[in-house]
Formats: structure tokens, sequence, C-alpha cells
């Protein structure tokens, strides 16, 4: 690491810079359908991938110890729902590090990249694909329904409170570096005082 790289944490913490894709990702996952969980219906899944339910599942693209279920299809895209939910043919056990560096890339391009033989990756391309034929399948996008509309109205006010919360946050960084102090909010003696803040 260099020096210079302390140059990104001596800036202002944005609220709004920093969270707005977080909750634009909250609000379009929040609508992904989701399975309910039925045991014999994933181990059947597992079985499909060629693994032994009753055993440490592994990693669908390098075969490493599985630590973590893979979203095969991103369940957000460009801030909407993309129709690929939280169901069993859209998760595959992966590893940390195949989860993390694959990110939203398409799988197929992903283990692609990931070092191994090509006997080794033929096989596991097909495992997946005929796993997904099997399995997955594409949601209808929300339609443009009075619900939706009120949903993504709530999600705008929550950015608007975060812009708020921003401007409000420099007003009080201003006067810190200034030493200018404001008024508490509840002068000594008001009987409507919380505990503790009145004088004995």
């Amino acid at each position: 690491m260099k020096y210079t790289a302390i140059k990104r944490h001596l800036k202002p913490y944005s609220i709004y810079s920093r969270r707005k894709t977080t909750i634009n990702h909250a609000f379009a996952s929040s609508i992904a359908p989701c399975d309910v969980y039925d045991e014999a219906g994933v181990r059947a899944a597992v079985e499909a991938l060629g693994q032994d339910a009753d055993d440490d599942l592994l990693c669908v693209y390098c075969g490493a110890t599985a630590e973590t279920w893979d979203h095969v299809f991103a369940t957000v895209v460009d801030s909407e729902f993309s129709g690929a939910g939280h169901r069993l043919g859209n998760l595959l056990p992966c590893c940390k590090p195949c989860n993390s560096k694959k990110g939203n890339k398409p799988w197929e391009i992903y283990l692609d990249a990931v070092p191994m033989s090509e006997e080794d990756r033929g096989r596991r391309r097909e495992i997946i694909q005929r796993y997904l034929a099997t399995y997955f399948t594409r949601e209808h996008r929300p339609a443009q329904t009075a619900e939706y509309a009120q949903l993504l109205e709530l999600r705008d006010r929550v950015i608007d409170i975060m812009r708020d919360a921003d401007a409000l946050a420099e007003r009080i960084r201003d006067k810190s570096r200034t030493g200018e102090q404001s008024p508490p909010a509840y002068p000594e003696g008001r009987a409507d005082a919380p505990s503790g803040s009145a004088e004995a």
C-alpha cells in the first residue's frame, strides 16, 4: 500500500453516496420471490449436482469446500429486480473466494477463468447447465401496479432522508471545526428535560 491511499479516508463520509446503492438493492431484492425450505427438495437438488447430501458440500466452480450459496444470476440488475429470485434453482454451493470473484459475472465466463483442466471444466459446466435447465425459472418482473409504485415512492423517500442527513451532518462538522456549539436541546432546569439533564 502507498501512503497516498490515506486520501480516501480523509474526506467526509456521505450517507447518500455510500448507502444509496445498498438501499436500491434492498428494495429491489425485497420483492424477489423465494422458495420455502423443503429438506427433501434440497437434498434432491444437491444430488442433481452430483454431490452427497449427507457430506459437506463442495464449490461447484472449483471443488473446494463450500462456505456459502451463490446466486447464479444476480437478483438485482441496474437497481431493479432482475427476475432471478431467491429460489433453489438460482442457488449453488460455493466457496467464499469464488463467490467474491464471480460477483455478477455470468457463471460461464467465471468458470472459464477458474484454473483447472479442460476436462474438469467441461464436466462442471455440464453439471451446472443440467441443474439450471431442471431447476431455474426466471420470474416476471413487477408490473406497474399501485403497490409497486408505492414501494418505489417509499424507496425514494428513504434516499431523500439520507440526503437531508448528509446536509445536517455537514453543518455539524462545520460547527465542530470552528468550535461553535449549538444550544442544548433542553435548557437546564426545564421540567420536560430528560432525567439527569436538570440541575439537582
